[in-house]
């Protein structure tokens, strides 16, 4: 079993039209970056909005990086302070600040991720299925087809995808498929690592699989109600996993220990009252967001 943790509730950042559906922690500071339905690509500082506790209603310091014309679904954090944004409607686009955001419209089918490879080429999953490697400059250097439905989730590092196929793809740095394995069922929507190297996953079968390098079954959690849409890992040794089912869950990252729950029965004024979509951690403090517009920070300690 995992050690006993706290949760309280630290902040909420308000200003999204529209659902969230990317959260990112800026490497090396207390900046997370969210995005969503309405376009909008902001950035927040963690240290700016104080702990709700202190201060019932704490000042918004949201800071518009950009606004785009569609959904985006996800974001990757660049070189020199750039961001990468993938929308609804298939392009990607590399954001610096000062300048006009530049694009690259890959097709029609949405972008679910965008990882850096282990490479160094930028992986950008598609609708499609299919699997676009770019540079840094937004040229398109190549794309592999790879199942017949959805590229839902990557670790680019280790050149792992997840997908709508219920499959997990190992590729080499080339892009060649090596090996593949059933998983989630019937998609895989999001991938992690143990603090061991193992793989976590979740998906539409509300499951968390822990698997070694193989794919082959370590350990299966029934974890949620409805569909794992995201994870996150954070270096203390916790895993955070977010769901349809409106709750946001923290489990000990290697034995799969259920640590607490947070939900509206817990924190009746501060629990999602939708869809969680995105997660990520900011040291000791877990931002969740989702289809009720609200990006929400926990404080989690032991």
């Amino acid at each position: 079993m995992g050690a006993k943790i706290t949760v309280k509730e630290y902040t909420q950042l308000e200003g999204h039209k529209q659902g969230v559906y990317a959260l990112l922690n800026l490497r090396g500071s207390s900046v997370i970056v969210s995005a969503g339905g309405d376009g909008a690509v902001v950035k927040w500082d963690l240290d700016e909005n104080g702990p709700v506790r202190m201060n019932p209603e704490p000042s918004v310091a949201g800071v518009l990086f950009a606004q785009l014309p569609e959904p985006v679904f996800c974001l990757m954090e660049g070189l020199d302070g750039v961001i990468w944004a993938g929308t609804q409607g298939g392009s990607v686009f590399k954001l610096v600040s000062g300048e006009a955001p530049r694009m690259i419209k890959l097709g029609t089918s949405s972008v679910f991720f965008i990882s850096r490879w282990m490479d160094g080429r930028i992986a950008v999953g598609l609708g499609s299925g299919e699997l676009v490697f770019l540079d840094d400059e937004l040229q398109l250097l190549d794309r592999v087809s790879l199942g017949k439905k959805s590229l839902r989730c990557c670790l680019g590092d280790r050149g792992l995808i997840g997908g709508s196929d219920g499959l997990i793809w190992r590729l080499d740095a080339q892009g060649n498929i090596l090996a593949g394995w059933e998983a989630n069922s019937p998609s895989v929507f999001c991938l992690a690592e143990d603090s061991q190297g193992d793989i976590v996953s979740g998906g539409r079968d509300a499951l968390l699989m822990w698997m070694g390098e193989d794919g082959g079954l370590k350990q299966e959690v029934k974890a949620h109600l409805f569909t794992i849409h995201t994870l996150a890992g954070s270096d203390l040794g916790w895993l955070a996993t977010g769901s349809m089912d409106k709750t946001v869950k923290v489990w000990d990252r290697n034995s799969g220990a259920l640590l607490k729950v947070i939900d509206r029965e817990k924190y009746p004024s501060r629990g999602h009252s939708h869809s969680v979509n995105a997660l990520c951690w900011v040291g000791r403090l877990l931002a969740s967001a989702g289809d009720d517009k609200i990006i929400r920070i926990w404080e989690v300690s032991v």
